[in-house]
């Protein structure tokens, strides 16, 4: 009897029937994600709903639970899905996340063009995503209870939203991002690569999956052809582990059900039955040594740390994609020159012991790769000097890091600006009343970034030294005009007016300011203040009464209320407000 492994011809792999329904589910979420941005937008620009929408429907968004208290849908959603995975496994990356979409899609794409990605298997690099998971959600509570010994922030709700768009990147981040975690990481490392090494939410995802009772599950009919495994694209051994544990228990099993359509007995079916939970008896065969795979893991958190906020750019995420991308790259150049023969997508690196022309093409590139990593790297090293030097005041050395980790055409080594360096810098010269100097930079990040709210805020702080006032008005004036919503600016607008002794318009764009945010309580204590010194007094009051309602354990808001009651004459009132916030204040000090 032969010994050899059957060759598996996908062309007689049966029609996937679940394979239509769940591209038409996939399809139909992206289209609702899109629904959701499309009504924004027309909302923003129509006013509809107070132009505001629901809080992304993200899992990321729970960070903001986490780390501020703030309940929104996002973390209502990513809690769902926690605990359906607990039930169902990990239903959600199959059949509803957009990244797999992407992945799936280049990942069929490639396979039309010839190209068929190779899983990339290494066993260090998969523990990541779990650490990655726990530090965006449990590491802020660790840091709050354990370091700084606070309690929990009071739970307040944020279901809707005016700013969408904030938490995610500008589009000409998204695109490279995408396709690096959709394209490139499939491309290198295999289908659902990206799902594999990178997603923090499939890194809570995948030990959950251990003690889901609903799986893939196997009857007598198999007849170990391995059609299951050549149909599956989450790189499951599926013919292998319904033989040794009738039923699959790879965590990466997503529930796509493709192996259950491929199966030409019907041995295979999704039900419900023991956990996989020490199960495996068997393990994992995987690409790498384990000193490659300490190798492997060093490079990528070397990559992950030099890539991430490059230049105040690379979001968290496609750092994650461009290390594992890079990582890869020098793996294979090392593997090229020790291995006698080497070979990409059907492409002849190395053949007995000889570099082919396209091998030297992919060294050159490897090179290219690393040096790129290591210069961003050190950049990033001596941002991160230059920040603690920053924080012990000593400035002089500070200063030397930041030339260094500026931009070439500054004196430094890094490719760009970096509009973190800048500020801290112009922040130095402002200290040291060196303020055209410091301008400077609060231009050129406010040219980088574009309409921000901070940039602006920076650059108008900055004219009042030394600009005249017309500039400083039109700044503020026409920024404001577009971005009702920047409470910052708004707050120093009126500041600024009212220091120039301009009384009559700083209450009107204080009043704009409190109507364009009418949630928004420094502007609207500012207005408060503002009416008081005007003479206003029962304004003053009518403002400060609603501030106490809608906050009534708040010390400050019951001072300030007892100065617009003393202001307007009702001194009884005062007296009761005013013993009312010092029994606060006290109550807060003690609880401390």
């Amino acid at each position: 009897m032969s010994t050899k492994t059957p060759v598996i011809s996908l062309k007689v792999i049966q029609k996937r029937k679940r394979s239509t329904l769940r591209w038409i589910v996939l399809l139909a979420v992206q289209a609702l994600i899109v629904l959701h941005i499309v009504v924004w937008l027309l909302g923003k620009k129509y006013g509809w709903f107070g132009g505001k929408t629901f809080t992304p429907v993200e899992p990321s968004e729970g960070i903001d639970f986490v780390a501020n208290g703030i309940l929104n849908v996002g973390t209502i959603f990513f809690a769902v899905t926690l605990l359906s995975t607990v039930l169902f496994g990990r239903w959600f990356c199959g059949w509803a996340c957009h990244v797999v979409l992407l992945q799936d899609w280049c990942y069929a794409l490639m396979r039309k063009l010839g190209i068929r990605p190779k899983p990339f298997r290494a066993r260090i690099l998969m523990w990541f995503p779990l650490g990655l998971g726990l530090y965006m959600f449990v590491w802020p509570l660790f840091y709050r209870f354990v370091i700084l010994k606070l309690p929990f922030p009071t739970v307040r709700t944020e279901f809707v939203t005016e700013e969408y768009w904030s938490s995610f990147a500008s589009p000409i981040v998204a695109i490279p991002y995408l396709l690096i975690c959709g394209f490139a990481t499939v491309y290198v490392l295999g289908a659902k690569g990206f799902c594999t090494y990178g997603c923090p939410y499939g890194g809570f995802f995948a030990p959950l999956e251990s003690i889901a009772p609903v799986r893939i599950r196997v009857n007598d009919n198999c007849q170990q052809c391995g059609k299951c495994t050549a149909a599956c694209t989450s790189n499951v051994r599926v013919h292998e582990e319904v033989h040794l544990y009738s039923m699959v228990i790879d965590s990466g099993c997503m529930k796509i059900m493709d192996c259950v359509d491929a199966c030409p007995n019907d041995a295979l079916s999704i039900g419900v039955g023991p956990i996989a939970l020490g199960k495996r008896t068997k393990k994992k065969k995987y690409d790498l040594g384990i000193a490659e795979e300490i190798c492997i893991a060093i490079a990528f958190l070397i990559g992950f740390f030099a890539f991430r906020s490059l230049y105040a750019v690379i979001p968290m995420l496609m750092a994650v994609g461009v290390s594992l991308v890079t990582t890869w790259v020098l793996w294979k150049a090392w593997r090229l020159l020790r291995d006698a023969n080497a070979h990409f997508h059907g492409k002849q690196l190395k053949l007995h012991g000889k570099v082919s022309g396209k091998g030297i093409l992919f060294l050159v590139f490897a090179l290219v790769v690393a040096l790129w990593t290591v210069q961003s790297a050190t950049v990033q090293a001596f941002h991160f000097m230059g920040d603690r030097a920053m924080a012990t005041n000593n400035n002089d050395e500070a200063l030397w890091y930041y030339s260094k980790a500026s931009s070439i055409s500054d004196g430094g080594i890094a490719l760009a600006s970096n509009p973190n360096i800048d500020i801290e810098v112009a922040r130095y010269f402002d200290s040291e009343h060196q303020f055209i100097d410091s301008y400077r930079l609060y231009q050129r990040i406010d040219a980088r970034v574009g309409q921000d709210e901070r940039s602006t805020m920076l650059l108008g702080q900055n004219m009042q030294y030394h600009a005249q006032f017309v500039p400083i008005d039109q700044l503020y004036a026409s920024r404001l005009k577009v971005n009702l919503h920047w409470e910052l600016v708004w707050e120093d607008y009126v500041g600024w007016l009212k220091r120039e002794m301009q009384f009559e318009r700083a209450i009107q764009a204080s009043h704009k300011a409190v109507q364009s945010n009418p949630n928004a309580k420094r502007l609207r204590i500012q207005l408060a203040l503002l009416e008081l010194e005007s003479g206003n007094t029962s304004t003053a009051v009518h403002i400060a009464q609603q501030l106490v309602d809608e906050d009534i354990q708040d010390p400050v808001m019951w001072r300030l209320y007892a100065r617009a009651l003393d202001s307007d004459g009702r001194n009884e009132k005062a007296v009761f407000a005013l013993e009312k916030a010092k029994q606060l204040l006290a109550e807060q000090l003690q609880n401390r």
